[in-house]
């Protein structure tokens, strides 16, 4: 709300001073005219908080190339906030504050209470006011036969001279002793007020000086319109009476008796009858009158100045070529041939199945990835959070697995299998109910008839087609596995995706369930808010920094986490000292934006490097939950020939660094990581999917073909944290020259279908990769809550290009703006991103 009301005072405020400086350019000085033209700019400044951004000019432009510092270029996917792992920094690190740290200030819910009190106090203030002389001029006794002016005039013992109240003018007992010029010139006066209708002007006036009290313009505004009722009602007397030195001794006379209220008007106050007496002995004549159609001519030339102050600049770019034909349909995947799921913990959980002869591995929230089967029955896997190995038996059927991860031993138990089909119908009952498959998200089963349905918290429910005993199936690749407990009830459930990885959860109560649900909505309900007005937490500077140093120490405050983010923590405490120690002391951090699932995000500046954070903040003042990226230090980085393999082995540098890759090519990638002998660890990467790890800072990777033939080798640094691989740019040097400057032919009107259907709660999912459809699903409350609140669409603008070749948009609704990133390749959704993104 402040935000709004100090966007529509500034913006009064220039529209105050474009009429101001026409006034003085034209040598205005009638103040019939003035009075005319401020009364117009009075009522443009109540309605500025309505009636901005209504008026958009769309100007369409043939695009500029624009060029985006790539120490800011986005990693379109992973700013939407979903797990993202880090090495040797977990998904969930520690920022919590010192208990030494006390209470922290929410400084804008300070601001908030400051501008409530004092605008309520002069709002009071001005009612008091007008009660008070409401009924002062009710107990007032009416005067008959003055029949010179269209006015109630009334005798007032309360009074010490004239005051006008609304249409009625209050008179002290004095009046009928006064001569008879004096009570003309009083008559005169106080009818020019009435008939002009300066009380309700003047009222207006207070009331816009109460909303916008922060604003000088608003008080300057209030002293201005008073002061040119004043000139008109002096002339209107003076014309009467025909005597000028004689109005002035009455207005000297009057000064010096009458003390009005708030709201009245009085013929004469002491602050302003020096002025006025000098104004009206040094006049050479008496200002004209000004026709009611003048005053529209006035009114109109000031009226587009009116709409350019309301209104905004949106830029259109022109649709470029045709898109080109589609290139036909991927059939969907099936995950028929899982192996097993083993837990690691209550909420990660190391997926292992097999497709054709390949075997792949897949943690909770990060890629699948194939692992490397040597000859004495041991298997490795180089993910995000460090290389696992572990053994296999001959079967591939162990109850439980010791993975080794950053040194460390993990015992993983053997929690599902894919069990084979079964041809009889077995009953649905038992699997009705709720799970909870995160902190914040419910899973809810319900039996639609002979089938079953599933609704996960925020998002639509979609029924699921039987795989075997207790496994289920649903948009293609997606598996659902219900285990059981001793007794063989059903307790727990098992999903799966190619995106997110498996994810365990408990049946829970409808108790607990609800309670989940009615966090979610409490969530949701604040973000659109918090999206639009893009201003932090209170607190949450001082937590990340906090954290930061506790991490640091190795002391991480668990009481100031939820029980989620203290587990994570505690599991991952010994890599997460290390990657702070080595990145060093703190040298800056600055807020870059609230995401649009209500993390607030700041980057970091370390002596050592830099990084992202982003933090959720609990009702209860703990951190909920928090993601860290590595962005590197100052090394530029670039591609290398796979002529130059051996040359590049043995130059990583300390500085951890998260890359991202996105597989554009028709067919699968592999993906090694060089090391100093120069082997090969394999990770598969499919078409139009997104790979991204932490790495340190030019430790080759090299990107080989499905054959493994070497097609380029990445140095990661700053100019290669985003990389595209696709045929037209392999081999090609990363450089801001090389940079696509140009709109995707169709990018414009596939993000406005994407936008529209979001805002109506119905993506159009067959026009998105499978990547994309599902962390559209996964951000689709959040993202159609924000669309909600920012009103109607009303321009788009294009403003450049990433460095993963997506369209960078700032789209224009009634009541905001807000940036996009999207990727299109044959009429499909490739990539997608809204909100703050660095």
């Amino acid at each position: 709300m402040i935000a709004t009301l100090a966007e529509a005072a500034l913006r009064s405020l220039v529209l105050g001073g474009v009429v101001w400086f026409g006034l003085n350019l034209f040598r205005v000085r009638n103040p019939h005219v003035h009075m005319t033209a401020w009364v117009v700019v009075l009522l443009a400044s109540l309605a500025m908080p309505f009636v901005m951004h209504w008026p958009t000019l769309t100007i369409t432009r043939l695009p500029l190339p624009v060029v985006v510092p790539d120490d800011f270029l986005p990693a379109d996917i992973s700013m939407l906030e979903t797990p993202q792992p880090a090495l040797p920094v977990a998904p969930g690190i520690a920022i919590a504050p010192q208990a030494r740290s006390g209470l922290s200030i929410n400084w804008w819910l300070i601001a908030t209470i400051i501008y409530a009190g004092i605008a309520g106090l002069l709002l009071l203030r001005l009612a008091i006011g007008l009660c008070l002389t409401w009924r002062l001029a009710r107990a007032a006794k009416p005067m008959n036969g003055l029949l010179m002016i269209a006015a109630d005039v009334r005798v007032s013992r309360d009074v010490g001279g004239p005051v006008t109240f609304g249409s009625t003018i209050l008179v002290p007992p004095q009046f009928a002793g006064w001569d008879a010029k004096k009570r003309l010139a009083v008559l005169a006066h106080e009818g020019a007020h009435v008939a002009n209708r300066d009380f309700y002007v003047l009222l207006l006036a207070s009331l816009n000086r109460a909303v916008f009290w922060f604003s000088p313009f608003s008080w300057w505004q209030l002293a201005r319109l008073a002061e040119l009722a004043e000139i008109i009602s002096d002339a209107e007397a003076i014309e009467v009476i025909d005597d000028r030195l004689s109005y002035a001794e009455i207005l000297l006379d009057f000064a010096s008796t009458v003390k009005p209220r708030p709201v009245e008007l009085a013929m004469a106050r002491a602050s302003t009858v020096r002025a006025r007496v000098e104004r009206i002995i040094a006049a050479a004549a008496m200002p004209v009158a000004v026709s009611w159609r003048k005053r529209l001519w006035i009114a109109a030339a000031i009226v587009p100045v009116v709409i350019v102050s309301a209104g905004m600049i949106a830029y259109r770019t022109p649709d470029a070529a045709p898109a080109a034909a589609d290139a036909g349909e991927v059939p969907a995947q099936h995950y028929r041939p899982f192996v097993n799921f083993y837990a690691m913990g209550p909420a990660s959980v190391f997926a292992i199945f097999r497709e054709g002869d390949e075997l792949y591995g897949q943690l909770t929230g990060q890629r699948r990835l194939r692992l490397t089967v040597g000859n004495d029955g041991t298997a490795s896997y180089a993910a995000s959070s460090g290389e696992i190995t572990f053994a296999l038996d001959a079967e591939r059927r162990s109850s439980e697995l010791t993975l080794r991860m950053n040194g460390r031993d993990i015992r993983a138990v053997r929690v599902a299998e894919m069990p084979a089909a079964v041809a009889e119908p077995v009953s649905l009952d038992p699997y009705v109910g709720w799970y909870r498959i995160a902190p914040n998200r419910v899973l809810t089963v319900r039996r639609d008839g002979d089938r079953l349905s599933l609704r996960e918290t925020g998002q639509d429910a979609t029924q699921v087609l039987p795989e075997g005993t207790d496994a289920f199936s649903f948009r293609g690749d997606h598996l659902v596995i219900f285990l059981r407990d001793e007794q063989a009830k059903v307790s727990r459930l098992l999903v799966q995706s190619a995106i997110f990885g498996a994810r365990l959860g408990a049946r829970v109560d409808p108790a607990v369930a609800q309670a989940v649900e009615a966090d979610f909505a409490r969530r949701l309900a604040k973000v659109s808010d918090r999206f639009r007005e893009q201003v932090p937490a209170a607190g949450s500077k001082e937590m990340v920094l906090a954290g930061i140093e506790d991490l640091r120490r190795g002391t991480p405050d668990y009481d100031r986490m939820s029980a989620s983010l203290a587990a994570k923590v505690h599991r991952y405490l010994a890599e997460m000292q290390t990657t702070f120690v080595a990145l060093g002391a703190v040298e800056s951090i600055f807020f870059r934006g609230v995401g649009p699932g209500g993390y607030d995000i700041y980057g970091v500046k370390f002596a050592n490097g830099s990084a992202e954070f982003r933090l959720m903040i609990e009702p209860d003042g703990k951190a909920g939950d928090v993601f860290f990226r590595a962005d590197g230090n100052d090394e530029i980085g670039g591609m290398v020939s796979c002529a130059e393999e051996a040359s590049v082995r043995g130059r990583a540098g300390t500085s951890p660094i998260r890359i991202m890759l996105y597989n554009e090519l028709a067919d699968d990638i592999q993906v090694f990581n060089l090391d100093a002998d120069g082997n090969r660890k394999a990770q598969i990467v499919r078409p139009n999917m997104t790979w991204f790890t932490t790495t340190t800072v030019n430790n080759p990777w090299m990107i080989a073909d499905k054959s493994g033939r070497c097609l380029e080798i990445v140095m990661p640094g700053r100019q290669t944290r985003f990389h595209n691989v696709e045929a037209s740019a392999i081999g090609a040097r990363p450089g801001r020259a090389a940079r696509r400057a140009v709109p995707i032919a169709n990018g414009e009107e596939m993000l406005r279908r994407y936008i529209e259907g979001v805002g109506r709660g119905q993506p159009d999912y067959a026009h998105m990769t499978s990547e994309v459809a599902d962390i559209t699903r996964q951000q689709l409350p959040f993202d159609q809550a924000i669309l909600a609140r920012l009103g109607a669409l009303r321009a788009v603008s294009f403003r450049g290009v990433t460095a993963l070749d997506s369209d960078i948009y700032i789209a224009q609704f009634a009541n905001g703006s807000a940036e996009w990133r999207i990727g299109v390749r044959n009429d499909t959704i490739t990539k997608i991103a809204l909100g703050p993104n660095f």
